[in-house]
């Protein structure tokens, strides 16, 4: 029951707790942009974008190189472009982290004003929105990731049909469309394709099912002929399905053995599948009704779930792979705040609700830093100047692109290959390294096994700053081709 407070300090203490809403999760969003650069994981993913716009194909052929790790559709690449206009790694990796930052917040903007009823209050969908980016997973807020441009385009996809009618042909070629595009960032995305012709079925019959179904087709091919002229179709091919249709399958107990040591799988799944499932499960007549606002994202939600669970088990497969409740989002949480409204609660349950997601989101991250972590990546190219031609970073391309003006192999993209049953040909593999490689440096979280295979028995290892440098004589000087 609200308490009865007068009515201006109501409103007081309504403005203070929503301002103070506000700071928390800007300085949460601040504190994922200033983790982001830390992680070699990001710059390997935007290597290919730098390769697109230098004139090298991101998507090599079964002989062919440098290779990547980027085995996902083109459309991120080129949402990350503009980081390639940057000057240096530690600037280009700021501003990926920008762009990943605003793949999220930009869609859920949209989808909440989309889901919201004519009447709702800005400040009711401002609060919604602070309360979906509270429960977005940190995950998806840290590491550049192709499912980040899919689910955009899956947010607004699912905005744009919403409440279509057959006639609004304009919204419906638009919302497949950007549902074909999710397609084309990750190859698993096809809950916003399904979910959007179920929802037109139910509301409007087997017909509109039909025709949104051929558009979908006909959006799809269409990007595809692009991208297959723009990327070269055969490599995109090979590297999109020939390679992920090669990587095999693993056990409920292996995939949770090999995650376990991030401490918070059991954590993630139950908070992005299994509550939402049940919560769907137990609500799907109501949510089923063709009018209820929450039909489409709900559908979508029901769609993706056993394409996230087929990459979740495939070698590689991260608990990111389950982000199908990531859709159910904006309407759960406009749902949340309309009700607490209702109930006099604006100032008591949304905000705890909010705290408490916040608390749970960096909690398994330790310190949330304050300052962009930029000292191992500066560290890095300092490295790359001292020793052109000569060093290798396994995990990191960009710094020796800005210090040689090369791509070298990405390790992730050899031990892709490998599992997939279709290695890199030797020729291929030293053709991708440095030309007087004498120093393989590795950050000290990441430490592999494929390329240390090439490092000499008797090669010196010392720290360098968060640098482990393995390094040997150097071999004759021979010109860089």
């Amino acid at each position: 029951m609200p308490i009865p407070f007068p009515s201006p300090v109501r409103r007081l203490a309504s403005g203070l707790v929503f301002a103070a809403a506000t700071a928390a999760v800007a300085l949460w969003l601040w504190s994922c942009l200033c983790r982001f650069p830390v992680h070699g994981w990001n710059a390997i993913r935007l290597a290919p974008s730098f390769m697109w716009w230098a004139g090298v194909t991101p998507y090599p052929g079964p002989s062919a190189g440098p290779v990547t790790t980027w085995i996902y559709g083109p459309l991120p690449l080129i949402l990350q472009w503009p980081a390639t206009l940057m000057g240096g790694a530690t600037s280009a990796l700021l501003a990926a982290g920008v762009i990943n930052l605003l793949l999220a917040v930009a869609p859920l903007a949209v989808a909440i004003r989309a889901q919201a009823a004519p009447a709702t209050s800005r400040q009711t969908r401002l609060a919604a929105l602070l309360l979906t980016l509270a429960c977005w997973p940190a995950v998806n807020l840290i590491f550049c990731q192709a499912g980040n441009a899919a689910i955009a385009c899956g947010l607004l996809a699912g905005a744009v049909v919403a409440g279509a009618a057959p006639r609004d042909s304009a919204r419906l070629w638009t919302a497949a469309a950007l549902a074909a595009l999710a397609l084309w960032s990750r190859q698993t995305e096809l809950g916003p394709v399904l979910g959007q012709i179920a929802y037109l079925g139910l509301r409007h019959g087997r017909r509109a099912a039909l025709t949104q179904t051929l558009r979908a087709a006909a959006a799809g091919g269409f990007f595809g002929l692009v991208f297959g002229g723009v990327f070269g179709a055969e490599g995109l091919i090979y590297n999109m399905f020939v390679i992920p249709a090669a990587l095999p399958f693993v056990t409920f107990a292996d995939k949770v053995k090999s995650l376990v040591y991030t401490g918070d799988i059991a954590a993630y799944l139950l908070a992005y599948l299994i509550v939402p499932a049940v919560v769907v499960g137990v609500r799907v007549r109501r949510f089923l009704h063709r009018d209820h606002p929450a039909l489409a994202p709900v559908l979508v939600f029901a769609w993706s779930v056993p394409f996230d669970l087929a990459g979740f088990f495939t070698v590689g497969g991260n608990v990111n792979s389950f982000h199908a409740a990531v859709y159910l989002l904006p309407a759960a949480a406009l749902w949340l705040v309309e009700r607490s409204q209702r109930a006099g609660a604006w100032s008591g349950a949304v905000p705890v609700g909010l705290a408490l997601a916040l608390a749970l989101q960096g909690m398994p991250l330790g310190p949330l830093p304050m300052k962009p972590q930029l000292t191992g990546l500066r560290q890095g190219a300092a490295l790359a100047r001292q020793l052109p031609g000569q060093i290798y970073f396994p995990w990191n391309p960009l710094l020796t692109y800005f210090s040689d003006g090369r791509f070298y192999h990405v390790e992730d993209g050899l031990i892709t290959r490998s599992i997939a049953g279709r290695p890199v040909p030797p020729a291929v593999v030293k053709s991708g390294l440095p030309p007087a490689l004498c120093v393989v440096a590795y950050h000290r979280y990441a430490i592999e096994s494929f390329v240390r295979a090439l490092i000499p028995p008797n090669a010196r290892r010392d720290a360098f700053g968060e640098w482990i440098l393995f390094s040997w004589p150097p071999p004759a000087a021979r010109a860089t081709p």
